[in-house]
């Protein structure tokens, strides 16, 4: 007799595969010690930067690692600090090379997976290679054109909707919540007016000649060319970022082959199907998360912005989004908004529930803590009121772990959740111009409001570096434009034809010269909490459709974080999060120490905690394999407690469980809808 098995999400389309390119890495030579002399570092890199297809992927990867092994391995560069520091480098890539599928130049690709009753994987070798202009060399070819007058005479700029006037100063978005502000002159005051909409450089320095005739021409160009340095005008030199790759916006000729070539993509030349157990599996995983968001009905922060609306302007109100998020005429934005952090949670019934799941495995020994029924239940109860409306959709990252395709087929697997996504698209969307077929499927997507049409949320980052990952062709018929030059489209909203209102305890976005209703879709896995790479506007509009429905996330040991050891969590053949540890440095012997000492004590503290030989070390949103019996990698170990307080450790997935794939390192992604 099977239980039931309870889902309140269904998959949505085909899911996407991200898999390394290649199965193994070039072989190490045994790893000098850490006093070892330049030689010693050279004799260990040689062999390896003769491997052409890994010096080929780590060079598009990292150019200025290459030029510093080919300056060790030349003799140009003789320091052993700086050979050392390059061998830690190229050792932590060829762990990646091997081991990890989040897709990263010529490291890892994506292709489709299909589901179906059994399972088919066949890998060749013909990958496809997509390159796009690195945005850092764009951003400098750009900004120089930008400051020729000449240059920039033919070409339409207009003003930034993110910038805003406050207080006889004009403020325009930097990076997360800080800004750059100039004070309103009447020649900025012109242009703001003048160049609302796109206008002709040369076109705009003479309404500035014809109003301020005092001023020589060229200080107006140079006035100009400030505005565009500071981002206050944009111009149509820097694409939307709907147009897959910003060079298609230069002129022919612009750029040279080496910088058009410089960022890739790869789509993978494999046919893939999974058992359609697997996508259960995922739906149950995904249905238990949602049960155990630890804001079921929204954070706090909105929840508390909620409030404050209805306290000011009522329900049935609406009020223009740009009022709304002026500090001195609306309410701002929510708490936290552009902080690169959120303040600590007060201790909660559900945190003490986790305590005491933890420390009980802890003191019994158990590395893994199964999940029952009843203990999900009061863990629901304690996050507070069930939801009375559920995400829309998301996206679940997951490793799919089976020694073989017979044993993936039988049922013999389990899926080791990796990451939940806020929304459908948001992981899978960068990747969209390599797998247009999909594209269509972001229509049907579910919304919180039944009456509301999606629209996508197209902008640029706060950080050039971060550009690519906000790029991906409309897959929407409207657009919400934030922060971008855009020609003459009547279907392109901006934020000033944007109203805010409140139907119960939701607030929703509308048009406002015909009241439709909108919920926008942002294709791009920035985080938006834990970094400053997003315009905080641009958050704000992403979130506030669903910011009453619960915040679906990995699963949140809330202040359980805290402690030293947390057991893995089990939910039928779903791992929902592994088994973790936290080694401080203090806890080992500092600089002066030898390796030995140093090895010594690390595994003493190994048998004390329960750690295995295989773990994965999280650094940011990257883990990195490690084997502790081995010198390089205890080495990299150290050299991270160097750089930081704190090393996390997760349990490593075992050997084989990348088996049904011939071994080759990889995550599914699937989205998920609401199946009510």
């Amino acid at each position: 007799m099977t239980r039931s098995r309870r889902t309140l999400y269904r998959r949505t389309g085909a899911g996407m595969l991200r898999a390394a390119v290649n199965l193994s890495a070039p072989a190490l030579p045994q790893w000098p010690g850490p006093n070892a002399p330049t030689k010693q570092w050279r004799s260990w890199l040689d062999p390896i930067w003769t491997d052409d297809t890994f010096r080929r992927t780590v060079s598009n990867a990292s150019p200025d690692l290459a030029r510093q092994v080919e300056a060790v391995l030349d003799g140009r560069s003789t320091n052993a600090r700086r050979a050392r520091r390059a061998a830690l480098a190229l050792a932590r890539y060829a762990i990646r090379y091997e081991h990890r599928s989040t897709p990263f130049g010529l490291f890892a690709g994506v292709c489709l997976v299909d589901f179906g009753e059994t399972s088919a994987v066949l890998v060749r070798e013909e990958h496809e290679v997509i390159t796009r202009a690195d945005p850092r060399a764009l951003d400098k070819v750009i900004s120089a054109r930008e400051a020729d007058g000449a240059l920039m005479a033919d070409v339409e700029v207009c003003v930034n909707n993110l910038a805003h006037v406050r207080g006889g100063r004009v403020f325009i978005p930097s990076e997360g919540s800080s800004e750059f502000s100039l004070a309103l002159t009447p020649a900025l005051a012109l242009v703001l007016h003048t160049a609302k909409s796109p206008i002709r450089h040369a076109a705009l320095v003479a309404k500035l000649a014809a109003e301020f005739p005092e001023v020589e021409e060229r200080r107006q160009t140079a006035f100009l060319s400030e505005l565009l340095r500071l981002r206050l005008l944009r111009s149509a030199l820097r694409a939307a970022a709907t147009i897959v790759d910003p060079a298609d916006a230069l002129p022919a000729g612009t750029l040279g082959a080496r910088e058009r070539a410089a960022s890739v993509d790869v789509r993978l030349d494999a046919e893939v199907c999974l058992p359609n157990a697997v996508a259960v599996e995922m739906e149950t995983a995904a249905t238990v998360l949602a049960r155990l968001a630890t804001s079921p009905a929204g954070t706090g922060a909105w929840r508390r912005y909620v409030e404050q609306f209805a306290a000011r302007w009522g329900e049935g109100a609406e009020v223009g989004l740009e009022q709304l998020v002026d500090p001195d005429n609306g309410l701002g934005l929510p708490d936290g908004f552009g902080s690169v952090s959120e303040p600590p949670r007060p201790m909660s019934r559900r945190d003490r529930l986790l305590l005491e799941l933890a420390g009980n495995a802890a003191t019994e020994g158990r590395r893994t803590a199964v999940l029952s029924e009843t203990l999900i239940e009061e863990l629901e109860a304690a996050a507070g009121e069930p939801p009375t409306v559920l995400a829309p959709h998301f996206e679940v990252c997951a490793q799919v772990q089976a020694r073989s395709l017979p044993a993936l087929d039988q049922g013999d697997f389990r899926v080791r959740v990796h990451t939940v996504s806020r929304a459908a698209g948001t992981m899978t969307g960068r990747f969209l111009h390599l797998l247009p077929q999909t594209a269509s499927g972001h229509a049907t997507l579910p919304t919180v409001d039944p009456v509301a049409a999606l629209a996508q949320l197209s902008f640029h980052p706060s950080r050039i570096e971060a550009d690519l990952l906000t790029r991906t062709p409309q897959v929407l018929p409207r657009l919400v434009s934030v922060g971008e030059f855009r020609g003459g489209d009547n279907t392109v909203l901006f934020p000033s034809d944007l109203v805010v209102g409140l139907r119960g305890s939701h607030l929703y976005l509308a048009v406002a010269a015909t009241g439709e209703r909108l919920e926008l879709l942002t294709t791009t896995a920035i985080n938006f909490v834990w970094n400053n790479f997003t315009p905080p506007l641009v958050r704000f509009l992403a979130e506030i459709s669903r910011a009453a429905t619960p915040q679906v996330t990995w699963f949140d040991w809330g202040a359980a974080w805290t402690l030293p050891f947390t057991p893995a969590l089990h939910y039928r053949r779903s791992i929902l999060l592994a088994t973790r540890w936290q080694l401080r440095a203090r806890t080992l012997p500092g600089r002066t120490a030898s390796l030995d000492e140093w090895a010594m004590r690390l595994h003493a503290w190994r048998d004390r905690a329960g750690v295995p030989d295989r773990v994965l070390l999280a650094m940011d949103d990257q883990h990195l394999l490690l084997d502790l019996t081995q010198n390089m990698d205890m080495d990299l170990l150290r050299t991270r407690l160097g750089s930081s307080p704190v090393a996390v450790l997760y349990d490593a997935p075992p050997p084989d469980a990348d088996g049904w794939i011939g071994g080759r390192a990889h995550s599914i992604v699937v989205a998920v809808r609401a199946s009510r």
